[in-house]
This record gives structure tokens, sequence and C-alpha cells, in this order.
């Protein structure tokens, strides 16, 4: 089987793009008994003399995320020659509200922020919204791959829809050794935004963990913090970093000693959770909103209601016990993370295409 995935050229899509593209590349080449490659988005819709030479000779391409105009027309020429064609997302469009990235260009048809190269040389604003293509490409491709079950859910009734985690390639995640003297980072998962933390009264729980613990340091990525947000804490306190791609993700993530995991909209509950994968191959506690949807790690972290005093206690507690929390975020929930490298489950993944392609276009 020869696989080729089509991924988003737009920085802000650069992280997801690795997990659900370039990780799945690099393990089935590794394997052997299967070929894949990558290529552009630019690439695919342009029809480029590359994409003619790479796609003739796919068995399946999976396109991630951006189903709609130019991906639509070049779904029907390959559809045309006999080429099976999925697409593979793993976030909540219909839940995007307002006040999110991403909703201008899914609902407005107006440019994705951060776009480089692909995406960029159509018109805008695109009409219909690319929602609404979404949903009409749904019913031309031979099936939908998606990163958690809530989305399998959402989307079942457009085409056949199969559930494929994410996973990790454990050796981007190196050992690495804080050298932080006294002080305690604190992060947040990398699609967390810290815009709706009113709602369950964790920014407020983070100011009054600050205060209390001088010790205490806020990384933040730059869509992260937004200037309505007034923080009430120091500024010596908090730290913002550009980020755009995998790899500078994983240097900051490396940084943490404690990371945070709240579930807060509808949107959240259909969101991966890569996130905790990786502070558990990354050796670090972590605390997470309770919900049943992830009750496959609840041996592995804390869990919390979502309220202020409960999120205040259970990282006032972690604080303060740090190195206990340590030692047994070094055990088992490490050992977890080991089994979710991608090169171990790259055969339940292999399977599911194998499905799609036996049972072709409903």
């Amino acid at each position: 089987m020869i696989i080729t995935y089509i991924y988003s050229n737009c920085l802000a899509d650069q992280i997801r793009a690795q997990v659900r593209c370039r990780n799945l590349v690099d393990a089935i080449n590794r394997a052997g008994s299967h070929q894949a490659y990558l290529l552009s988005f630019d690439a695919f819709v342009q029809n480029t003399p590359e994409s003619q030479r790479i796609c003739a000779a796919s068995d399946l391409l999976v396109i991630y995320r951006y189903l709609y105009g130019p991906a639509l027309a070049a779904v029907q020429y390959w559809k045309a020659r006999d080429k099976a064609v999925i697409v593979d997302f793993d976030q909540a469009i219909n839940f995007l509200t307002k006040d999110m990235p991403g909703y201008g260009f899914w609902y407005q048809g107006l440019p994705p922020n951060e776009c480089v190269a692909g995406l960029g040389h159509i018109e805008y604003p695109i009409d219909p919204p690319p929602i609404e293509q979404f949903k009409w490409g749904l019913g031309m491709v031979d099936a939908a791959t998606v990163a958690s079950t809530r989305l399998a859910d959402d989307w079942s009734q457009f085409t056949r829809v199969y559930e494929l985690p994410d996973y990790i390639n454990t050796h981007h995640y190196p050992v690495s050794e804080h050298n932080h003297e006294n002080e305690i980072w604190i992060g947040f998962g990398n699609e967390m935004e810290c815009m709706h933390l009113d709602a369950i009264g964790l920014k407020t729980a983070l100011e009054n963990v600050c205060q209390a613990r001088p010790q205490v340091r806020l990384l933040l990525c730059d869509w992260q913090e937004k200037p309505a947000m007034n923080w009430n804490i120091p500024l010596s306190q908090v730290h913002t970093h550009a980020l755009y791609y995998f790899d500078e993700w994983v240097s900051l993530l490396l940084k943490l000693d404690i990371g945070l995991f709240p579930i807060i909209r509808d949107y959240d509950v259909r969101s991966s959770p890569n996130s905790l994968v990786e502070f558990m191959i990354s050796k670090i506690p972590w605390i997470a909103s309770e919900q049943p949807g992830y009750h496959r790690f609840a041996p592995y972290g804390q869990w919390v209601q979502n309220s202020p005093k409960a999120w205040e206690n259970a990282i006032l507690d972690m604080v303060d016990h740090l190195s206990q929390y340590k030692k047994r975020a070094a055990r088992e929930p490490f050992l977890f993370a080991l089994s979710q490298d991608i090169s171990v489950n790259i055969d339940k993944i292999l399977r599911v295409y194998d499905l799609i392609l036996q049972k072709g276009n409903r």
C-alpha cells in the first residue's frame, strides 16, 4: 500500500500536521512493508508534476483538514482515476465560536491566520463558506478519519468515520533536566487557549496560586495570552513564547514542571487528548478537568471539577508536593506514554486504511 498525506502549509497548523501527517509517514516508512509520502496542499490542488507523479502511484490519498474549493476539484479528478481519498481532521469546526481562531475561515470564508503558501492563492472571501463545502466533500470521499470519539459521532451522518487517535514519536521528546533553581513552571497543552478560563474559574485559581507561591512561573504560548484577560499576576511570573513549529513546542514542553489540561467547552471535549500523552512521555505531572470521555487516562494524572477552588487546591497541592508527583509521573504514566508510540500502533492505523480500501465509496 502506498499512502500520500496532503498537509496544510499554514503556520497555525504545523504542530498538528506533525502529529496527523508527518508522524505517520515516518512510522510507515520505518516499518518498511508499505510506503508513504508527504505532499503540500498547494501542490495537490495545483496538480503539479510532483503531485501527478506521487498521487498516480498512491493507493490512498489522505487530505488533512481542508476539504473545500480546489481540494474538491482535486478529489473529483483522482476519484475519476480510481484513487481512494479520505479526509483526516482533528478540529471540532462545527463548534467554533466567533472569538476562536478558525471561525473566520470556516464560517465567513476569510483567509486563515498565519498562512504561508498553502491556501494563499485562493480568492477570498470564499463562497459558499468552507464549512458548507466541507460537508459536501464528505459525501465525495471514501471515508473520514478523526482524532476523537466525539468527532466521529458528530460527522457519521455525512460519511463513514473512523477514529484514529493521535500517537507520538517518542524520540521527539528527549529527556530533559530542568534547571529552574527554585522556580516551578506551569503551562498548558499545545492547543489550549486561555480566553475561556474565566468560565471555570481557572484564571482566578492561577492568579491566587501565583500570589501565594511566588516561585511559580506561568508559561503561555503567544496565542494563549490575550490582552483582554488582564492577568492579575506580576509580570516576572508570566512568560509568553511565540510558537508555530513542532520543535518549538517540544522545547517549551520540556521546560514544564506541571501541565494543565482544562476542558471547558463543547469544542474541548472533541479535542485530542494528545497533550496528556506528551506530558506523560516528558514525565510531567498533570491536572485535567474531569470528563468521562478521557476515562482511559484516569489512572495517570490528577482530575478536578471545573471550579475555582478545586483548581486552586489541586495546583497548590502539586506545587507543594512536586517531588512526589514527579516520581509518580516517571512510573506508570511514563510507561503508558511509551505504549502510545506511533511505531507500536502503526499496524492499527494501516488496518483501518485497508478496511477503507476494501469498502470503497459507499
